[in-house]
């Protein structure tokens, strides 16, 4: 095992936190070493509102891909999601030093450093600047100006800003429980990294995750990304739906969506009866599953309209682009897909991860998109660094309870030296 291979990556989201442990093979490929998944409620529409819930999620997601790779876990890249999300295109000058020359590395380096600086932030944090194309000397529509002559040089780049507020409560239910931050990942693009094809960046898609709590949107035309936005709504809302409407509790609402929810009606079952649990009833009542079938019918009608309305931006729809990529696990909803075809009226398919090899088959899931994308950008983009700890003794983190719980918790994550490192004072991680 080469140590510095090993990176970690943790999907924070509204209804889990998905874990998951890597390393990149000498022939460029990825192999999954472990995965955790914990359940999460510490979460609402992809902010952070109960902070010691999602560190003690995230404590027992890291425990237990730590145990299955046999290895802890020090550091990880993280996901992050919400509807303060926002892109924007952008160009930007950049003239090559003495004149005429051959484009470098440190030159294109130094372009997206330019390009960075240009972008109008109004105070918020700027989490990618993605280059685009380029324009040398007038000629526009290069991809990779290395090793071309250039005395003038333009960048398009695609930037991604966020609120700094809840990107730092992110950060610090993380760092809570003993875990480095290695750096942020938007999750519309990692949800791409791990589920797009080369032909469908190129010739146009539209991909859409749909979470528990939120939906994530990323737009790709010409092998480039031109799109990204969050929607406060997913999978979660077919679940208040079932509790509003027919007063029951969340629990009960998220079982009958799952064993009876449909967005698409079926004749041949409509009238068959469930059995529910009103509050303040002493006896069960009866529904319909077609009762269900028309809130589940509703919800998804008017969430897909909603993305339709969220990609009708000037700048997106020109575009003319036909082809639609469903993940998520608000996707699974049965007729979910098919009602998105209805209202697309273009190519739409339903995909899982890929690209990682090894992955667990009951991990190969859309609900598992986001959490594969963040490590493979991560491997792919940000620089080379060790997330494991140089100690192999450690004792897997069990779910922590409130309280005076959560510390003992965080200590039995740590490598057993480093634990002790931290009673003393001493920092562990960043």
């Amino acid at each position: 095992m080469i140590q510095d291979d090993y990176r970690a990556a943790i999907d924070i989201g509204t209804t889990k936190v998905c874990t998951i442990l890597g390393r990149k093979r000498s022939d460029g490929s990825i192999e999954i070493a472990g995965v955790g998944v914990a359940p999460c409620n510490g979460l609402h529409r992809g902010l952070v509102a109960d902070s010691q819930s999602t560190t003690a999620a995230v404590l027992e997601s890291i425990g237990s891909a730590s145990k299955a790779a046999g290895m802890p876990i020090r550091r990880a890249y993280i996901g992050l999601t919400g509807s303060h999300v926002e892109s924007r295109n952008n160009w930007s000058r950049f003239d090559v030093k003495s004149g005429v020359k051959v484009v470098t590395q440190e030159d294109m380096r130094r372009a997206i450093s330019v390009a960075s600086s240009d972008v109008e932030a109004d105070g918020r944090s700027i989490l990618h600047v993605i280059p685009r194309s380029y324009a040398l000397d007038g000629i526009y529509g290069v991809r990779n100006p290395l090793g071309m002559h250039a005395g003038e040089m333009y960048v398009q780049t695609h930037a991604i800003i966020g609120d700094q507020h809840p990107i730092d409560s992110l950060k610090a239910a993380v760092k809570a429980a003993g875990i480095g931050v290695s750096g942020l990942v938007v999750e519309p693009i990692a949800s791409a990294e791990a589920v797009l094809t080369e032909q469908e960046r190129e010739e146009g898609v539209v991909l859409v995750d749909v979470g528990g709590g939120t939906s994530d949107i990323a737009v790709f035309h010409e092998g480039t990304i031109v799109h990204t936005a969050v929607l406060p709504v997913g999978g979660y809302q077919f679940t208040n739906d079932l509790a509003i409407s027919f007063d029951i509790s969340h629990q009960e609402a998220e079982e009958v969506k799952l064993k009876y929810g449909s967005a698409a009606q079926d004749a041949r079952t409509a009238s068959e009866e469930i059995e529910i649990n009103p509050r303040g009833m002493d006896e069960p009542l009866l529904i319909t599953r077609r009762e269900v079938g028309q809130l589940m019918n509703d919800r998804a009608m008017e969430m897909i309209r909603l993305l339709m309305k969220k990609i009708g931006e000037p700048h997106v729809k020109e575009l003319n682009i036909n082809r639609l990529v469903l993940t998520g696990g608000g996707v699974k909803l049965d007729g979910f897909a098919s009602i998105a075809r209805y209202i697309f009226q273009h190519d739409v398919r339903v995909a899982s991860p890929r690209g990682a090899e090894g992955l667990p088959e009951d991990n190969q899931d859309p609900q598992f998109a986001a959490s594969v994308g963040i490590l493979l950008w991560g491997m792919r983009n940000l620089p080379r660094e060790s997330h494991i700890s140089s100690k192999s003794q450690f004792v897997a983190a069990s779910a922590p309870s409130a309280g005076s719980g959560l510390k003992s918790s965080i200590r039995n994550l740590l490598p057993r030296k480093l634990a002790g490192s931290r009673e003393s004072g001493t920092p562990v991680g960043v």
